[in-house]
């Protein structure tokens, strides 16, 4: 059993986290945190899985928790439904937590089903390019008449929300994700972990963390490095995470000449500490909800360099925090890591700027704080 377990009350909520599937992601990385929480704050979580549990799913099962897992294929699965409402019923289950849309479409209806459960929908983030579904469009005012409480990470993808999707944006609260910083900041030995990454020590380094995946937009982040490296040759990327594109960007990097500067670096469980060795931190994306990795990395006094899409600049203040750059733009990003590399002054200023707003404005208590005022 998970620690903390122990400590439950009857009389707490008992949560269902449904969820496409609890593969690496930040959405999913967030649920896995909420998840831990809920069991040392005397709730008692149960996650549901609509595809398969992934790595932070069977992470989970061996922590103890209750992981269901349905597989279901491509196309609208009415039995899932039936399925969602069963499970709601056999575990007891006082609260239904959906996150994102397709998990939000079923467990509405198997909610309404079960009777007397309270229901929370979150969005954490839009598809891109986001387009309006007509009969999404049309279903959702139906749907949302039978959720209690709909919430959104950031306030674009709030707007997102109601102008592609049809639901009522006076309902929509937004909830910032957040950050646990007990996890941030570990002791780390800077030259062994370089040695164990193969990065010399006279190395800038230039990071990210992400899915490898199109909507992130890492082809324009190693654009962008080509140009920061041909002014500052002492540099590499690192890039860590996983994803379908990886192949893709790797024969990238060969077309652009800068195969021995560049390190994918694989799924990492102690970014904590990686974030430590990164000069600044690159995020490319074509949208965004809050960026888990974004928090972190500017929780650890990282300065970043972002596009200026989604909820990024909710996070970003502008030459303050970091730098927001237009989509696209690879000569300005290039030109913005090349301005902080530059000054050290200066991106150790915005590396404190940027920790301090994470502090004050992106605690991970906070954040919970306000999930546990709607499910009670």
């Amino acid at each position: 059993m998970a620690k903390g377990k122990d400590v439950t009350e009857p009389s707490s909520p008992k949560i269902l986290h449904v969820i496409l599937s609890m593969s690496v992601g930040g959405a999913e990385t967030l649920v896995y945190n909420m998840v831990r929480h809920h069991s040392f704050s005397g709730n008692r979580p149960v996650i549901c899985c609509l595809k398969s549990s992934g790595e932070l799913g069977d992470k989970l099962k061996e922590e103890g928790y209750t992981v269901y897992n349905h597989s279901s294929g491509a196309g609208t699965d009415w039995s899932l439904i039936g399925w969602i409402r069963d499970i709601i019923l056999t575990e007891k289950i006082d609260v239904v937590h959906a996150h994102q849309y397709p998990p939000f479409f079923y467990a509405v209806p198997a909610a309404f089903l079960a009777g007397r459960v309270k229901f929370v929908y979150t969005e954490h983030g839009r598809n891109y390019p986001d387009v309006r579904r007509w009969k999404r469009y049309l279903l959702n005012p139906f749907l949302a008449s039978m959720a209690g409480h709909l919430v959104s990470i950031s306030s674009s993808t709030a707007r997102a929300m109601a102008d592609m999707d049809n639901l009522p944006f006076d309902r929509i609260q937004i909830i910032h994700n957040g950050v646990d910083f007990s996890r941030m900041n570990p002791p780390i030995n800077l030259a062994e972990k370089r040695l164990e990454l193969g990065i010399g020590e006279a190395c800038r380094i230039i990071g990210t963390a992400a899915r490898l995946e199109e909507i992130k937009n890492i082809p324009m982040m190693l654009r962008g490095f080509k140009q920061i490296h041909a002014e500052k040759p002492d540099t590499c990327l690192m890039i860590a995470g996983q994803g379908s594109q990886e192949a893709n960007l790797k024969a990238l990097v060969s077309e652009l000449g800068i195969d021995n500067h560049v390190r994918f670096i694989g799924l990492r469980h102690d970014m904590p500490e990686i974030y430590k060795l990164m000069d600044v931190f690159l995020l490319t994306s074509f949208t965004e909800g809050i960026s888990v990795t974004l928090l972190e990395s500017m929780a650890s006094g990282v300065p970043g360099v972002v596009t200026d899409v989604g909820g990024n600049p909710e996070v970003v203040i502008d030459k303050d925090t970091g730098y927001l750059v237009p989509l696209g733009n690879d000569g300005q990003l290039a030109d913005r890591v090349i301005d902080l590399l530059s000054d050290r002054s200066l991106a150790e200023k915005m590396g404190c700027s940027a920790q301090k707003r994470a502090v004050e404005h992106f605690s991970f208590d906070t954040m919970m704080a306000s999930y546990r005022h709607l499910y009670e």
